[in-house]
């Protein structure tokens, strides 16, 4: 029996590496390391392992988690009406918003942060200035730890909590839970799939190598640069007053700008994960409004970055209602969100050399990796071509409609 269970529980294809299994097991025979294409995968001590099978019993990949979600949720795009908090968000600022909600009723918020080395794992927020390392997105697979031990504790002491997280972390703190409870508030993001850390970490090396620095903080979502334009802002240890900042389409931020956009860099499971389409877990989900419409005499309001957000449940509609001081709402047709978000749509195609180059981003560097799949990532020179006069005609294209 303990042998299946360590059998059965590490399926790389399958696992997500949402940590339930750890947080679960109460013989902590249960490990998150590192697996051969770098992703966190459970590890089972089998002399600690007593063949419980709780670990397997409640997988959100064996077991969806059973809460009530709606089918056709209320379609919001939205933003924070404070300038300087929406101003450091990926898109609306609406984090902040309902975190702010949290906070003024003596509550935890729990979200994925940087740590001193960069790395990104889940940790708690009791304050607007503990809440700071949680903004904007990292496009990377966050470290779980015991979050789901600390939400627990949380919710026995009668704090509310939010926890905002990628629809595999949302389910895995369901099923850990194993219920709905009242004061807990949910925020799943929409997720097009998560680099492994070590793909990451080859990336930061390979920038101090290239700027001859370490890096001391990084902003994968830059506003710096207009919103329609994805950008990455770096501070480094020799001048971090001196903000450096690039596009996605930079060559040195193609981490990013080709193999996370082309999914070449994504876990296994993403190709087929089952919580990408709705009814969506989380009480809220929180996106870009891509392709957002007009939106009237406030269309000048989509340049400070717009929100989707989709209210999935009673508590996401409180959650809200909650917030309407704090922020801008527009009801949007459901279409609408559908229509700009192609992870409403389906999975993530899988590109046919992603094993390839996810097995080879475990064995080389950076630039090495890079030049070997180098047509896979930028396309023939014609390709190249092709892309390069799109980029000059666009915004001529979008003068002209708008005349």
């Amino acid at each position: 029996m303990k042998n299946q269970v360590v059998d059965e529980i590490v399926s790389p294809d399958k696992c997500t590496g949402c940590g339930i299994c750890r947080n679960l097991c109460p013989h902590d025979a249960v490990r998150m390391e590192p697996g051969r294409e770098g992703f966190l995968l459970p590890a089972v001590d089998p002399a600690r392992c007593a063949g419980c099978r709780l670990c397997l019993a409640r997988c959100p990949q064996r077991r969806a988690p059973k809460v009530t979600r709606a089918e056709r949720p209320e379609a919001y795009a939205c933003w924070n009406r404070n300038p300087e908090e929406r101003a450091a968000s990926s898109s609306g600022g609406m984090f902040t918003v309902y975190a702010r909600q949290i906070f003024a009723r003596g509550g935890v918020v729990f979200g994925a942060g940087y740590d001193g080395r960069l790395d990104v794992r889940y940790r708690a927020a009791r304050s607007a200035e503990e809440l700071k390392p949680l903004l904007c997105s990292k496009y990377v697979q966050a470290e779980t730890g015991t979050v789901y031990l600390e939400v627990r504790e949380e919710l026995a002491a009668g704090r509310p909590v939010l926890f905002v997280g990628t629809p595999c972390q949302v389910a895995g703190l369901y099923n850990f839970l194993n219920d709905d409870p009242p004061n807990l508030y949910t925020c799943d993001f929409l997720c097009h799939g998560v680099p492994s850390p070590l793909f990451y970490r080859k990336w930061l090396d390979h920038l101090e190598k290239a700027f001859k620095s370490p890096v001391f903080s990084i902003n994968m979502r830059s506003k710096r640069r207009r919103r329609n334009i994805m950008g990455v802002e770096l501070r480094l240890s020799s001048a971090p007053e001196r903000p450096l900042d690039f596009a996605w389409h930079d060559r040195k931020m193609e981490y990013l700008g080709r193999a996370f956009l082309k999914n070449y860099s994504l876990r296994k499971r993403c190709y087929t994960c089952p919580y990408v389409r709705m009814p969506r877990l989380g009480d809220v989900t929180l996106a870009d409004f891509w392709k957002l419409g007009d939106l009237g005499p406030d269309e000048a309001e989509k340049k400070g970055g717009v929100s989707l957000n989709l209210v999935n449940s009673g508590k996401g509609k409180r959650l809200v209602e909650m917030s309407a001081a704090d922020a801008r709402y527009v009801r949007r047709e459901l279409s609408e969100a559908v229509g700009g978000n192609s992870s409403l749509r389906g999975y993530t195609r899988e590109p046919l050399e992603r094993d390839n180059f996810v097995t080879d981003a475990a064995m080389y560097d950076y630039e090495t990796l890079i030049k070997r799949y180098h047509r896979q990532l930028f396309g023939s020179r014609l390709e190249q071509l092709k892309t390069a006069v799109k980029k000059r005609l666009r915004p001529l294209i979008g003068r002209l409609k708008g005349g």
